[in-house]
């Protein structure tokens, strides 16, 4: 019996500091409250960029995976620490962990995108060229998508591309 009540009370408190580490401190001021120009059913996976409506950029942090029915949510960001945020987005029943970034090139590839290989080089509408930085290959058939290249916390730089999964580490050629 006593054997049973330590494993009880272990799980309890387990279960007690899981789920505290995704609640927002109640004295915590909101750094925004904004909203998401998402689409229904998007699922927010590690990586993904998004752009609030006042014009920031967050790539998601968390390693949980949350799928989101409500299209345009609201957000309300907290900022935790120096460079970590927690975003309270609707639909959602718990804050997403984040990074904000403050570097960030939003362009269209110039024509047909054909995906990566070797050393791929994109040309972008705005005059820029990027070259592919990491091994690895992708193939897709997209014309001028959307294109989002942000500086992460390690000074490389990542390219998404609109509707494709994968996000590539890239160089500016």
């Amino acid at each position: 019996m006593k054997y049973l009540l330590t494993i009880v009370c272990s799980l309890f408190i387990f279960c007690t500091a899981a789920t505290s580490q995704a609640k927002i401190d109640s004295t915590a001021k909101p750094e925004e409250s904004t909203f998401y120009d998402g689409l229904s059913n998007i699922v927010y996976i590690p990586g993904l960029v998004i752009k609030t409506r006042s014009g920031h950029y967050y790539e998601i942090t968390d390693k949980a995976r949350f799928k989101n029915t409500v299209e345009n949510p609201s957000v309300i960001v907290y900022k935790q620490g120096k460079k970590k945020y927690q975003l309270v987005i609707q639909g959602i029943d718990i804050p997403i962990e984040a990074n904000k970034i403050q570097e960030v090139i939003e362009s269209n590839i110039n024509g047909d995108f054909k995906g990566w290989e070797g050393a791929t080089a994109f040309s972008l509408v705005n005059g820029e060229v990027w070259v592919q930085d990491e091994f690895g290959s992708l193939f897709a058939s997209l014309y001028r998508p959307k294109v989002f290249i942000y500086r992460t916390a390690d000074g490389t730089y990542k390219m998404r591309v609109e509707g494709v999964k994968e996000v590539i580490t890239v160089r500016r050629k």
